[in-house]
C-alpha cells in the first residue's frame, strides 16, 4: 500500500511547475522603428533584470504584446490581436538593453489562420488607444512562466515606424 501511495504522490507532483522565485522584472521602452519595411517592428526597451539569462533551460520566450484590451498573456490563453518578437541584447552604453523583433498578428481562435498587420491594417488599430501592453515571457520544462512586470509602448511611436513619418 505504501508503495501504490508513493507512486501516486510522484505522479501528482511531476505534473506540477515549480515555482521559479526570479524577480519580476521591470522593462522601460525606450524606442521602436520598423525593419526595411518588411512588418517586422523592433522595439527597443531596458530592463533592471538579465531576463535572457532567468533560466538555463527554456523552450520559448519572447515579448508579447497585446494590441487591445486583452492583459492575459499566459501561453493557454488566445489573444485575437497581438504581437509576439524574439528579444536579444543591444550594445551599447545602456546595461540591460534589448530588441524584441515583433511581428503583429490577428487570428482566430481555433481556426488556425492568421494575418500579419502591418501598415494600413495595423494603423486602424493603433490609431484607437495610446499604448500598447507588453510582457517578457519565458516559459520552462521545470517551472512556472516567468512574466516581467507590464511594459507600455506607445502607439504614437509605432504609428511614426508604421507611416514612417
Amino acid at each position: 500500500m505504501r508503495k501504490v501511495l508513493l507512486c501516486l504522490f510522484i505522479l501528482m507532483s511531476a505534473g506540477c511547475s515549480l515555482n521559479h522565485g526570479k524577480p519580476e522584472a521591470t522593462l522601460e521602452y525606450l524606442s521602436v522603428e520598423e525593419l526595411r519595411n518588411t512588418g517586422l517592428y523592433q522595439i527597443y526597451f531596458s530592463s533592471d533584470v538579465d531576463v535572457l539569462q532567468l533560466f538555463k533551460s527554456r523552450i520559448g520566450q519572447g515579448l508579447v504584446c497585446a494590441l487591445e484590451d486583452d492583459l492575459d498573456f499566459t501561453e493557454a490563453h488566445h489573444i485575437k490581436r497581438s504581437g509576439f518578437g524574439l528579444v536579444e541584447p543591444v550594445a551599447g552604453d545602456l546595461p540591460l538593453r534589448y530588441r524584441a523583433n515583433v511581428i503583429f498578428r490577428e487570428s482566430e481562435s481555433g481556426k488556425g489562420g492568421e494575418n500579419y498587420l502591418d501598415g494600413e491594417t495595423l494603423v486602424p488599430l493603433l490609431k484607437r488607444c495610446d499604448f500598447i501592453s507588453c510582457v517578457f515571457r519565458v516559459q520552462t520544462t521545470t517551472y512556472k512562466t516567468y512574466f516581467s512586470k507590464v511594459m507600455r509602448v506607445p502607439t504614437s511611436e509605432l504609428l511614426k515606424a508604421a507611416t514612417k513619418q
